[in-house]
C-alpha cells in the first residue's frame, strides 16, 4: 500500500507491493508498478506509465505520453495524442495466458480522451469507472 508522489521533472517512481498509488505532476516522469491493484497517474508531459500487476489503473493527462498495462484486468486512460496499450489475458488450462495486446493513440474520436479502456476480444473497449 505504498503512496509515492513527485512534483518535479524527471521523476522515477516504482513500487512492487499491492495497492500502490503513484502520482507525478512533473514532465518526463517514469512510473512503474508490479503489484496488484496499483493506481498510477501523471499530469506532466512525456510521461511513461507501466504496470504488470493485476487490476492496475493507469492515467495520464499530460501530452506526448505512453501508458501501458501488461497485467490481468488492467485499464488505462489518457489525454488526446497519447498512446495507450493494454494486454489481454484468458484462462486456458486452468491458468491465465496472454492472448494479445491492443494499442492505440487517443484521437478523441475512435479512442476518447479521459475515458477508461480495457482489452476484450482483441479490441480496446470502454471500461466502467470505479
Amino acid at each position: 500500500s505504498a503512496k509515492l508522489a513527485s512534483s518535479g521533472d524527471y521523476a522515477k517512481l516504482a513500487s512492487s507491493g499491492d495497492s500502490a498509488q503513484l502520482a507525478s505532476s512533473g514532465d518526463y516522469a517514469q512510473l512503474a508498478s508490479s503489484g496488484y491493484s496499483a493506481q498510477l497517474a501523471s499530469s506532466g508531459d512525456s510521461a511513461k506509465l507501466a504496470s504488470s500487476g493485476y487490476y492496475a489503473q493507469l492515467a495520464s493527462s499530460g501530452k506526448d505520453s505512453v501508458v501501458m498495462s501488461a497485467g490481468i484486468g488492467g485499464k488505462v486512460k489518457a489525454a488526446i495524442g497519447n498512446w495507450i496499450a493494454i494486454a489481454e489475458w484468458q484462462i486456458r488450462g486452468g491458468h491465465f495466458v496472454p492472448v494479445g495486446i491492443v494499442s492505440a493513440q487517443v484521437d478523441g474520436e475512435k479512442v476518447k480522451a479521459d475515458t477508461w479502456y480495457k482489452a476484450e476480444n482483441g479490441q480496446m473497449v470502454e471500461a466502467e469507472e470505479e
